[in-house]
């Protein structure tokens, strides 16, 4: 793994701060949720202690019965504007379907009921397939009393009955003979008028007791308007059909305990709202869980504001899943909940739940106790959007923060490790270029004077490099120092073997002092080989540059090439022009000895050497090929080594590999190169020295 991918993942390592973080900040959410409970039910409890010592402000009535909506109990929706008579209930703005009706022999109907200062407004919606029209000559009332025939009252019409401050009960019926709207109408006998003069009951119409007839493709809808004069506590409404067929609601001879009305308090709304703030609702309750008083919304969004307040890529992972919470139910005015139940039953609740739209709310309860009995509670409601607003704005902070560091660690490491990656490249780089072609070595490293961990590994790369080459220096004089060291040995024995053959020999004795002569000549050349590479080293460093021809030297040198190997047939191959080149002639020359000398050595004696000098792009190439044996392709490469000897057969003469060796060197210090290769009819071998041009 290379020191970039290394320091990469270190630097994502950091990412372990937004992963710490989202712990805290959930442990923080964790500790805000039980504040938020904590603060919310203080409220609850304040706002209830204050209404408990005002009961006759909160509570209409002292019946602490239980509701009973199939006993004919109806709640009564307060209404902020009043609504047009017309059949419809759309302009009433509860939220909330109708009630059913009890039924008799399937007959539906549904009730709802609502009230401004001055009205009762009663909406019905009634599934009759038939409409029965009143007839002209309707003259029964709503109880069916008297001696009139039965048949006079087969039409679909909406009975209702009214108690009265002094307790007594008004009977009032609505048919009509088309939709639209109508009055309320009762009998004489019902109103405690004279009847007609056969006795039968006259039919008086109530005019401030309107109703809108409304026809629907399932039956009708009725909406009617009551003055609450008229209404002091109760009231029955029963719906029936024209062919009797069935009837809902419910009747005062039926349900003597029923029909209560139940009416939210007047002025209470505006008492609420001076306890609460903004995203908070304040909800008051009578025993029965029915609202008696609201004030407040749950919806800290300035309108037209879309509900998804979250702008970043991650605000996914934020969201709570509030599936599982309990539901906060309120159906009919009704409201229900764990929090409302406890309350009412005299002990406070927080409790977080989910709206049935699907909003998060943070509920609290607290019970109204007037005369040591729990009359109610208050409910408070508090969208769960401001406590998620600050707990997003800590994520999104805390995110952007480590995001950000992140982000800038991974670009600093990167930028660190491109910086050690080139610096250990140079270093690299040096190294591989420490030992010249030429055997010279360069002591001087990069990054040597760094104070870090790479100037220590460069300065011990350097004293290697020292160490190495003492070594070397030490070899490459070592021939000049044995070469000294036995010339004075040599030249004793010499001398000595001298004056044995003065002295007279018997024949026996001078085969001896003939092989010893031979062995020491081939001591001499031995010792002078061995001083050549040095000598050529020296001669190359002291050499000075001049300008001159290279083909006139090449032509001379080969003619007497001719002269010196006479058994060798030698092939010069020169360009017209003369070839001007900066260097040292006699280095020249005796690098085209050595080539010369080599290929005699391997030519056969019917062979020839060809010498060629071309032009080519920005330097010379002077060629020497001859005829012979292949070179194996591992020796190819080794043949310009120093001390690098590779020959099939022995001869007499010693050979100690230093003659391509220094055609290198000569290359070389005039800035060229020698190589070697087979020539491609497989009949030889060719070297190939490049000389750059002046």
């Amino acid at each position: 793994m290379s020191i970039r991918l290394q320091l990469l993942v270190v630097a994502l390592t950091t990412l372990v701060l937004p992963w710490a973080g989202c712990q805290y900040a959930r442990e923080l959410e964790a500790a805000l949720r039980g504040s938020q409970e904590q603060s919310l039910l203080a409220s609850a409890g304040t706002i209830a202690n204050a209404l408990s010592a005002q009961p006759q402000r909160v509570f209409r009535n002292s019946d602490l019965r239980s509701f009973d909506a199939r006993g004919g109990d109806l709640y009564v929706h307060p209404l902020t504007n009043q609504p047009l008579l017309d059949g419809y209930r759309e302009d009433w703005g509860i939220p909330w379907e109708p009630t059913v009706l009890p039924t008799l022999n399937g007959y539906r109907a549904r009730l709802q009921a609502g009230s401004t200062e001055r009205y009762l407004y009663l909406y019905a919606e009634v599934d009759d397939s038939h409409f029965d029209p009143e007839p002209n000559d309707a003259e029964r009332g709503p109880a069916d009393r008297g001696p009139a025939d039965p048949d006079k009252d087969r039409f679909d019409r909406v009975n209702i009955w009214l108690q009265a401050a002094d307790g007594s009960n008004a009977a009032y019926f609505f048919g009509t003979t088309a939709p639209g709207l109508t009055a309320a109408q009762r009998t004489a006998q019902d109103a405690g008028t004279a009847q007609t003069d056969d006795d039968s009951p006259r039919v008086l119409t109530e005019p401030r007791i309107q109703a809108y007839w409304l026809q629907t493709a399932q039956g009708y809808h009725w909406e009617a308007r009551i003055p609450l004069s008229f209404v002091a506590g109760r009231l029955w409404l029963e719906v029936r059909d024209g062919n009797g067929k069935g009837s809902a609601g419910s009747t005062p001879t039926a349900n003597a305990d029923g029909g209560r009305l139940f009416f939210a308090t007047d002025g209470l709304d505006g008492l609420l709202s001076t306890f609460i703030r903004d995203g908070t609702r304040a909800t008051v309750i009578d025993t029965n869980a029915l609202a008696l008083g609201s004030a407040g919304n749950v919806s800290t969004l300035p309108v037209g504001a879309s509900e998804d307040t979250r702008s970043s890529w991650y605000g996914a992972l934020l969201d709570i899943d509030a599936s599982n919470l309990p539901t906060l139910t309120a159906t009919g005015g009704k409201l229900g909940g764990n929090s409302v139940h406890t309350a009412l039953s005299g002990e406070p609740r927080a409790e977080w739940v989910r709206s049935e739209e699907g909003q998060m709310l943070l509920t609290a309860a607290a019970p109204i106790i007037v005369d040591h009995v729990a009359r109610g509670a208050v409910l408070l409601e508090q969208n769960a959007e401001q406590m998620l607003q600050l707990r997003d704005r800590a994520f999104t902070r805390l995110f952007d923060l480590t995001l950000t560091a992140t982000a800038t660690a991974v670009v600093v490491m990167l930028l660190f490790a491109a910086w050690m990656t080139f610096r250990i490249g140079r270093l690299r780089n040096a190294a591989d270029a420490a030992v010249g072609s030429d055997g010279s070595i360069r002591l001087a490293m990069p990054e040597s004077r760094s104070r870090d961990e790479i100037g220590a590994l460069a300065r011990g790369f350097e004293r290697l490099l020292a160490r190495l080459n003492e070594h070397t220096q030490y070899l490459r004089t070592l021939g000049g120092k044995l070469s000294h060291e036995l010339r004075t040995p040599l030249t004793i024995v010499r001398s000595s073997l001298d004056n044995l053959e003065s002295q007279g020999l018997q024949e026996d004795q001078r085969s001896y002092i003939t092989r010893a002569r031979e062995g020491t000549q081939r001591l001499q050349t031995i010792l002078t080989s061995l001083g050549a590479a040095a000598r050529v080293e020296e001669s190359i460093k002291q050499a000075e540059r001049v300008s001159f021809d290279l083909r006139e030297l090449i032509a001379s040198t080969v003619a007497a090439y001719r002269d010196g190997f006479p058994h060798s047939s030698f092939a010069l191959q020169l360009p017209d022009d003369p070839c001007f080149l900066r260097g040292a002639p006699d280095l020249i020359a005796q690098l085209l000895d050595k080539l010369i000398e080599n290929a005699v050595d391997f030519c056969p004696p019917a062979g020839s050497i060809s010498i060629s000098l071309a032009r080519e792009p920005g330097h010379y190439a002077l060629t020497v090929s001859n005829d012979g044996p292949r070179i194996p392709a591992e020796v190819l490469q080794h043949l310009f080594e120093s001390l690098y000897e590779h020959r099939n057969g022995r001869d007499d003469k010693p050979h100690f590999g230093l003659g391509l060796y220094i055609v290198r060197l000569v290359a070389e210090f005039h800035g060229g190169s020698a190589r070697a290769a087979n020539r491609d009819d497989g009949g030889g071998a060719v070297f190939t020295v490049t000389l750059p041009m002046i």
